[in-house]
């Protein structure tokens, strides 16, 4: 039933059934507890949406995805995981997403987008993904007082909410993995510098040579898009040289099956000849050839738990420093990978 028929049922006016349902002094206790009494004998239940845009809010929380590229390929196809944990928290609250998409990595771009979601007051919360090391949205969203969460950490040190996947620990056990197989010519192919999860990524890498009191060749860290044609690209651009890699590690899955395609074409068995492994456990990982070793992590868990935060910070219930997730890695063996060829 609405609030229209309800105020009807009861012969008051909707204004006045609206403003005893939500407790105002200025409506009579005898009439706040007879409206009560009557919602309830009838299952008459408000709108939460409704009544947020009654006190100004949209019940939107808004996010700018990011193109996969600098020429503005679609989406990581990563988001619509994230973005469904987060949507399962905050549906049930009577709160919706509000995304847009980015044509090109472009931050002055990306931040008018942000600044016309706040400036329009077309949301009540930010979601910040993609997080650079040095990340001017954040600034925007404090300035403008917006409670947001980011996926994805940054060099700032004032506090935020932040959700996160252990990218080190991704990468020290990537690299392990391979260095534990006698390789010792591994070449990282990871994504923008720019990014903090780059440089996790890279620390991780770093670190776990580190471990052996070994250190990586500075020429086989390379930079791109997470893309098959950047990883392609970037993978063919080492093969060349002499001596080449023996292995690969890739900041993502898509990389990863660039980098297969440039081994194979190269003339090389993915997994005998050279060994490769991504990130992201994806959905095409397990069916590639040959099925690809990658490290999982629970992207629409992490969703779930933006959403939670979110929904937290919007209540008040917390502030954002005590949000600060870090979501565990797994690593998954397939084929890619194996022991360093003797003979190379």
């Amino acid at each position: 039933m609405s609030i229209v028929l309800l105020a009807k049922d009861l012969g008051l006016s909707i204004s006045t059934v609206s403003r005893a349902l939500n407790g105002y002094d200025d409506v009579s206790a005898a009439t706040r507890e007879r409206v009560a009494a009557r919602a309830k004998a009838i299952g008459y239940r408000p709108n939460p949406s409704a009544r947020r845009l009654g006190a100004g809010k949209t019940s939107a929380i808004g996010v700018i995805l990011p193109a996969a590229s600098s020429t503005g390929q679609a989406v990581d196809s990563m988001y619509s995981s994230l973005l469904g944990g987060v949507a399962t928290e905050i549906e049930p609250a009577g709160y919706h997403l509000l995304a847009s998409m980015q044509t090109k990595s472009d931050p002055a771009r990306e931040a008018a987008l942000y600044e016309n979601f706040i400036k329009g007051s077309w949301v009540d919360a930010l979601l910040i993904v993609r997080t650079r090391v040095h990340d001017p949205r954040l600034r925007l969203a404090r300035e403008a007082h917006m409670p947001f969460v980011t996926y994805g950490r940054t060099e700032s040190t004032e506090p935020y909410a932040w959700v996160d996947t252990d990218n080190e620990k991704a990468f020290y056990l990537a690299t392990t993995r391979l260095l534990d197989f006698g390789h010792r010519r591994i070449a990282l192919i990871n994504g923008p510098e720019e990014y903090y999860f780059a440089q996790l990524r890279q620390r991780g890498y770093r670190r776990a040579f580190a471990d052996r009191k070994l250190k990586p060749d500075p020429a086989w860290i390379l930079h791109g898009d997470v893309t098959e044609h950047s990883g392609h690209a970037l993978c063919r651009s080492l093969l060349i040289r002499n001596p080449s890699p023996t292995a690969f590690v890739c900041a993502t899955d898509t990389i990863a099956f660039g980098a297969i395609a440039a081994c194979r074409e190269s003339g090389l068995e993915v997994g005998t000849d050279v060994s490769v492994i991504g990130y992201g456990n994806s959905s095409a990982s397990a069916f590639c050839n040959p099925p690809l070793t990658t490290v999982e992590h629970q992207v629409f868990e992490n969703g779930r738990h933006v959403g939670q935060a979110l929904l937290r910070l919007l209540r008040g219930e917390i502030k954002p420093a005590d949000v600060h997730y870090l979501e565990p890695v797994v690593l998954v063996p397939r084929k890619s990978d194996g022991p360093a060829p003797r003979k190379k």
